[in-house]
């Protein structure tokens, strides 16, 4: 019965420690994914910083990465923009940037704010409004094609209740513009870069206050 009731107490005791090892590698992760890097705060993802370039090597749905500067209201943020990989089992994927971000959370659209995005099986640009769920304002076929490993300008500016979107090849190629007006538009918030299943990555990020 002594053996018994000791090889119990082992039992317990082993079962406490991997529990304890658990919760301290689930938290070493969960302060990893929230880590800052140079002022960015990734939302999901497996993000980089190396120099002015910023990378996501990550088969996400909507990975954000933001830029800790205080809320605006009135700015645009421009930045080049590479598709990496791109997954053949969805044959889709975009990349972009979000303007008038808030209440940000882990998955698809789980925040407040605007996103423009480039989409290569398409060929479009797309603007899109999320508030915790999707709606598509705007999409433009691209005036110059993308693929994967070429880097695109691209460029979202939020005046007032404005919107105008504008993407162009880095060659100095003609541009697409799109411009759209929201009645009930987002006011302010953060701006950050944002992904969806494809692996990408963003050079020369500016913010301009208007």
């Amino acid at each position: 019965m002594a053996s018994v009731l000791r090889l119990r107490w082992v039992g317990l005791a082993a079962f406490a420690v991997t529990a304890v090892i658990f919760i301290v590698f689930l938290r070493g992760r969960v302060a990893e994914a929230h880590q800052e890097h140079n002022g960015w705060l990734p939302i999901s993802g497996n993000w980089t910083v190396h120099g002015n370039v910023v990378s996501n090597a990550h088969y996400g749905r909507g990975d954000m990465m933001l830029f800790r500067h205080p809320d605006g209201g009135d700015y645009s943020i421009s930045a080049q923009v590479r598709f990496d990989l791109l997954f053949e089992d969805t044959h889709y994927g975009d990349a972009g940037l979000i303007i008038r971000t808030s209440d940000p959370q882990p998955g698809v659209d789980s925040y407040k704010g605007y996103y423009a995005g480039l989409r290569p099986d398409s060929q479009t640009v797309v603007l899109g409004r999320a508030s915790y769920e999707w709606r598509l304002l705007r999409e433009v076929k691209l005036a110059v094609p993308i693929s994967s490993g070429e880097w695109y300008s691209l460029t979202l500016a939020a005046h007032g209740c404005t919107l105008e979107v504008t993407a162009a090849p880095t060659n100095q190629g003609p541009a697409t513009e799109l411009r759209y007006q929201d009645t009930a538009c987002l006011t302010s918030g953060v701006a950050g870069l944002r992904s969806f299943y494809a692996d990408a990555s963003w050079r020369n990020v500016k913010i301009s206050p208007f």
